[in-house]
């Protein structure tokens, strides 16, 4: 229990320390059997109850009893029942759950018994028991308070750990989808190209230097943004070397490599005002897995990109006149819905009535 009411532990103590000095003047005040003594035994536990709270009940309670018998002690037991809530806040209740019902039933009772013996104008010569009563009642609400407490702030710890733990699955998740799309799409045109030069070398070996250098940009580019993306893992005191973001600006880049696989791409983009940085990464990154999708899977010699801006909203659509054929969803269409449900967008996906396949996906925002 390091803060309180928006206090620090010092500040607390030193509050108790002022509650204890009052309790003790007053304990001077009021008691006509030893009230030195009885102010330090009931004065001195209130200031250290932070600090020793179980010993310090101890004390309290037993100099409390104590004074409460020789009849030095004119107050219902209050010193013990604020001692009894910084134990109660900082111990927790390992009675069995009939137990903590008995001791309920017992502060309820002492309530009801005190409130009818008032409203009965009880005599003069029960008011000890009158103290007593009202001492079970202080008890009682000083435990059952320090037990709510305690457990209102353990379910709020627990809340904030599963909040920071859902941050971490999310932030794991979104790590993992870059991850997926950089090294799928690199090496699916690595792939690609490493068999054309495979396969030319002996035909046509002038082609083999194209594909090298595709295979040397487009592993360059991956190392890249593995760099960026591995940076971002760093603790925040390295340096790292960060690469330009990714976004509809690099989409130029993207077509021409996929075209040197044999895939003519035709590109459209008509999207009047700059887009939000994340957006602009979302649909650079959607792009990237279905062109990596057309050039391992589709079998297609056109693919067209169509990227349309609206108010709060842009739509891209990526056909292919492929084999098509049922959707099947690996990692790359499962990291495109993903991607669109962060944004409460819509996404579509699956063969042409023509022919081939086809991606629609919106993407509203602000």
């Amino acid at each position: 229990m390091s803060e309180e009411y928006g206090l620090s532990r010092r500040q607390l103590i030193v509050a108790d320390c002022v509650v204890a000095a009052g309790y003790a003047v007053l304990v001077l005040l009021t008691s006509s059997t030893g009230p030195g003594l009885v102010a330090i035994g009931l004065g001195l536990p209130i200031a250290v109850r932070r600090i020793w709270p179980v010993p310090a009940l101890t004390v309290v309670a037993v100099m409390s009893m104590g004074a409460f018998v020789v009849d030095a002690l004119r107050d219902p037991l209050l010193a013990a029942a604020y001692v009894l809530y910084v134990v109660a806040l900082t111990r927790s209740s390992n009675r069995p759950l009939s137990s903590r019902r008995l001791i309920a039933v017992a502060g309820a009772v002492g309530f009801v018994v005190l409130f009818l013996a008032m409203a009965a104008g009880a005599p003069a010569g029960q008011s000890r028991a009158a103290l007593v009563l009202t001492g079970v009642a202080a008890l009682y609400g000083a435990w059952v308070l320090g037990q709510v407490v305690r457990d209102r702030r353990a379910a709020a710890a627990r809340a904030a750990q599963v909040l920071a733990e859902q941050a971490v699955a999310a932030e794991r998740l979104r790590i993992a989808r870059e991850l997926h799309d950089i090294v799928a799409h690199s090496m699916g045109l690595i792939a690609v190209k490493a068999g054309v030069a495979n396969h030319v070398l002996r035909v046509r070996p002038e082609e083999v230097s194209d594909a090298l250098s595709v295979i040397e940009s487009t592993s360059r580019d991956a190392l890249v943004e593995l760099r960026h993306m591995l940076g971002l893992l760093r603790p925040s005191g390295e340096p790292v070397e960060l690469a330009p973001p990714a976004g509809l600006a690099a989409l130029p880049d993207l077509v021409s490599r996929v075209e040197s696989t044999g895939v003519q791409v035709e590109l459209k983009v008509a999207v009047p005002e700059p887009l939000p940085e994340a957006v602009d990464l979302t649909l650079h990154r959607i792009v990237q897995e279905c062109l990596t999708n057309v050039t391992k899977h589709a079998r297609a010699a056109r693919c067209q990109i169509t990227i349309t801006g609206a108010a709060n909203a842009v739509q891209l659509e990526v056909s292919d006149d492929g084999a098509g054929g049922a959707v099947v969803e690996g990692h790359g269409l499962i990291g495109i819905r993903e991607r669109v449900s962060v944004y409460g967008g819509s996404y579509r996906a699956g063969p042409r009535a023509g022919g081939g396949f086809e991606v629609v996906v919106r993407l509203p925002y602000e």
